[in-house]
């Protein structure tokens, strides 16, 4: 049985399993088109079942718990989280869509732009990497944009709305308690990414990883405001985008 902090019933069950079991099977789909992507990039080969075996293991591990503290936080914030709609879309798809596209894009090129501009600050062995080709970045894209908003905007995001209600005993988030868990939680996106960075170049630099708080910071905010405005979906796709945009289009255009 379900304790809210206050004496007000939620109107919506505080947790779908049907909704859990959905994100999990897409969060193995991600998984793998991560794996994927690694292996090409290493010029290295692993069996399917092992490969599905890794993504089992990785989405129980990681996805499981973050997907089921942001459903539960949903259901604890009186939001609907039985509807896969309501979670995923709950306002109308086309403007969904729309504002995800444009707003994925901005992120993709703000990234490229910002990769030009602080480039002479750069180490040497991140200046020298090659993007491995169209299909790599399209898996990074789709395993990069379903796992990560699964784990920083539905889990973290909203699981650190919830903690901050319980806190100030709040009925109900409000738009300052809002922004600071999506100033936290893009910090968090931000730092999740440094040991690729401090992988790729034998360290970290401190303009590596201010470049890297401050590009994932911002596009971390404007994923953060989708996926609470529209919905996740929203977020998922905006961040697919931006994916595309840093992987696929603008190395057309910028080696």
């Amino acid at each position: 049985m379900a304790v809210n902090i206050d004496s007000k019933t939620p109107n919506h069950p505080l947790f779908s399993i049907k909704v859990l079991a959905f994100l999990l099977i897409a969060s193995v789909f991600a998984t793998v088109a991560t794996i994927l992507y690694g292996l090409i990039i290493a010029h290295q080969t692993v069996s399917w079942p092992k490969v599905l075996l890794i993504a089992v293991v990785l989405t129980v591990i990681v996805t499981t718990p973050l997907a089921a503290l942001g459903l539960w936080s949903r259901g604890r914030q009186d939001l609907e989280v039985s509807s896969f709609g309501k979670l995923l879309i709950p306002d109308s798809w086309l403007i969904t869509l729309l504002l995800a596209l444009t707003l994925g894009s901005f992120c993709g090129t703000f990234v490229v732009l910002s990769d030009q501009a602080f480039y002479p600050f750069l180490p040497s062995a991140i200046k020298d990497i090659e993007l491995p080709g169209s299909i790599p970045g399209l898996l990074a894209a789709l395993g990069a944009g379903i796992n990560e908003e699964i784990w920083f905007r539905l889990g973290t995001l909203t699981g650190l709305m919830e903690l901050g209600r319980w806190l100030i005993k709040a009925s109900q988030p409000s738009k300052a308690l809002f922004w600071s868990a999506n100033i936290i939680s893009s910090l968090l996106f931000g730092a999740a990414h440094l040991p690729q960075f401090a992988f790729m170049a034998s360290g970290l630099r401190l303009a590596v990883v201010g470049v890297v708080l401050l590009q994932n910071g911002v596009v971390g905010l404007i994923f953060g405001w989708l996926y609470w405005r529209t919905g996740l979906l929203a977020a998922i796709l905006a961040h697919i985008t931006a994916d595309i945009v840093i992987h696929v289009i603008m190395p057309k255009f910028f080696s």
